[in-house]
Order: C-alpha cells, then structure tokens, then sequence
C-alpha cells in the first residue's frame, strides 16, 4: 500500500507545478489533515457480529481514526507539535427471545416472545503533544520520525430494552495516549502536499490526508 501511494503521488506530482522552493526551515508551520486505518473497535464488531448469525437488523458503523496534527519547526531538523485525534464505533442489533412476564393479579409468570435491541457505542478524543525528527528534505519531500504522548480518553455507551441488563456509560480508567511512528509529506506546490504515515497508537496504523506550510 505505500508503494502505491508513493507511486500515485509522484504521478501526480508531474501534473503540478513544480515544488521549487518547499525545503523546510526553522520556524515553518506545518498543519496536516488525516484519515486512519483501521478503525479497532469497528472490524472486532464485523468479525464477531456479522458472520455469526445470531443477530438481525445489524448494523455497524465507525468513524476515523480522524484527525490533525500542527507542527513548528525548531531547527531544520527538529519539530514539536500537537496531534488531536478522534474515533468512534457503534454496533447495534436485535435478537429475538423469551421474556418471562409475572402477573400480580394471578401470580403466575408467563414466557412471551420479546425482542430484545442492543445499541452499544465507544468513542476515543486525543491530544498528544509530539516530537518530530526530519530525517530527509528536499525540495518535494519531508520524511520524519515521530514520537508523542499525552491525553486520550475511551468512553463506552451501553443502552437496551433488555430488563436483565442496566443501561450505562463508562470511561476509560487511565486516559493516556500515546504514538511512535514514521511519516512523510510529498509537495505539490510550495504550501500545498499529501501526507502519509504508518506507526502504532494515535491516527491509526495506516493514516493518509493533505498538508499545507506556512
């Protein structure tokens, strides 16, 4: 996939003006947008749910890993910047059972057929600051390494009409977060670029989108 995506750039790249003038320097702003992949939460709810059977009315649903990331470069090399992320999945299906009914009135409990609905939904916001290394530049392309921690926070929604279970929302107990990873910027123009990355934590395994200098 990143050779593809390296590939598709470059022959895009001979379509534009060319990036004369995009080398990096002290006190450059760099702001990326991007898109992650996968989202966790989201491709556990497909393997566990959708080939089992059991449920109806499924639906399952995510969005992100989505986020930006601003950088200001303290040497030519160096850059420290703040990354906001956000990601959320939602799963919710039926299941049709017995529901056991009690009547006061004869004291006897009677099974009736019930449908019992599940919604459940999680979702994660982060804000790590990082610190970039730029270990190439040229006058098209940035490529660095990059390190971060900071606040993340996963919360989880529970509601049904299933009287055995109690509806509830429930936060994540330690709400760090963190992400190492590599990354690269290829220029269009002097400002405007694509951005692709591959690293663990924040942004997902995979996250690609566009980037602008100032």
């Amino acid at each position: 996939m990143k050779k593809l995506f390296v590939t598709s750039l470059l022959s895009l790249g001979m379509f534009l003006p060319s990036a004369a003038n995009a080398q990096l320097e002290q006190g450059n702003v760099l702001i990326d947008a991007y898109y992650g992949f996968p989202n966790l939460y989201t491709t556990v709810f497909k393997t566990a749910y959708v080939n089992s059977g059991e449920a109806v009315n499924l639906k399952i649903g995510g969005i992100g890993p989505v986020g930006g990331r601003i950088e200001y470069l303290l040497s030519d090399k160096i850059g420290l910047g703040v990354d906001v992320g956000f990601n959320n999945s939602t799963i919710q299906y039926s299941e049709t059972g017995i529901n056991q009914v009690y009547d006061p009135n004869t004291g006897l409990t009677t099974d009736v057929p019930y449908n019992y609905d599940y919604d459940f939904s999680t979702k994660k916001i982060g804000v790590i600051a990082t610190f970039n290394y730029h270990f190439v530049q040229n006058e098209e392309l940035d490529a660095y390494v990059v390190v971060g921690g900071g606040y993340g926070n996963r919360s989880f929604s529970f509601k049904t009409n299933d009287p055995s279970f109690a509806e509830g929302d429930i936060s994540g107990v330690i709400p760090i977060s963190g992400k190492i990873g590599v990354g690269m910027r290829y220029f269009f123009t002097d400002n405007i670029g694509a951005n692709f990355a591959v690293g663990l934590g924040q942004g997902g395994v995979v996250n690609v989108g566009l980037s602008a200098k100032f």
